[in-house]
């Protein structure tokens, strides 16, 4: 499974976090919260609700 990514709306936002730099991948961000959503999705039998809005890549809403 790959590493939790956030959105730059969940980082300005949800997190108060700044944008980081263009070369930062957003997957390796230090933060608590996607540390929990990435372990969350390690387990295949958990729950997950795809983001509808994206059709060329298959994404989850993380919901914690």
């Amino acid at each position: 499974m790959e590493p939790a990514r956030p959105t730059l709306r969940c980082l300005r936002q949800d997190l108060d976090l700044g944008i980081p730099p263009v070369d930062e991948p957003l997957d390796e961000i230090n933060h608590p919260l996607l540390a929990k959503v990435s372990e969350q999705f390690r387990d295949a039998g958990a729950s997950r609700e795809r983001i509808a809005a994206v059709d060329d890549l298959v994404l989850f809403k993380a919901k914690i």
